[in-house]
């Protein structure tokens, strides 16, 4: 798979299969965050990851799911919870400006490289960043910026055009829909 097809092919997935992700895979997608362009080059961003079931059932309930859905459609049904999770921080003691940029650059890379090993994800903000902090011991030096939820898919998640509303929105078969703006809509001007 080229570059343009990963895009393409990434979509947030909500819903997973309960087969664990190897960490030497988790562990590689740090690294491609790793080598994210990074604003003046310094490399503040470090990463949390949690596989374990018993500390991936505590993250479960500290963050919420699917915003634009009807409150029964938002969290993953048992049995179909992710299998892991990247808490991503910032070591303040190391970089304070700019690191909105490189965590954006971040995760997409981590994104992006889940679609190589048929990984779902769900890059999550509507986060408890203080239990997080709490729970895992992080010192207040660093700041929790995002979770990305993992997992192998156990749903499917269609682009389709954007017709007056970007709420995404599920059929009776579970298939997730999120509407995107057609490219000739996004081009404000040609020169």
């Amino acid at each position: 798979m080229d570059i343009e097809e990963a895009i393409y092919a990434r979509r947030t997935i909500r819903r997973f299969r309960q087969t664990p992700i190897p960490m030497e895979t988790l562990k590689k997608l740090i690294d491609l965050a790793r080598v994210a362009p990074m604003a003046k080059n310094v490399q503040a961003l470090e990463f949390v990851i949690v596989q374990s079931p018993e500390h991936v059932k505590k993250v479960f309930i500290m963050i919420r799911f699917a915003g634009s859905l009807p409150e029964n459609e938002r969290k993953p049904e048992p049995g179909r919870e992710q299998t892991a999770f990247i808490v991503v921080m910032v070591n303040t003691d190391i970089k304070k400006e700019y690191v909105d940029f490189d965590v954006g650059a971040a995760v997409e890379n981590i994104l992006l490289g889940a679609v190589k090993y048929n990984i779902g994800c769900c890059w999550m903000g509507n986060i408890d960043k203080n239990d997080i902090q709490n729970y895992f011991k992080i010192p207040k030096n660093y700041e929790i910026k995002h979770v990305i939820s993992l997992g192998y898919p156990d749903e499917v998640s269609v682009t389709e055009s954007f017709k007056n509303s970007f709420k995404y929105w599920k059929n009776p078969d579970g298939t997730m829909h999120v509407p995107k703006r057609d490219l000739d809509d996004i081009i404000y001007n040609k020169y």
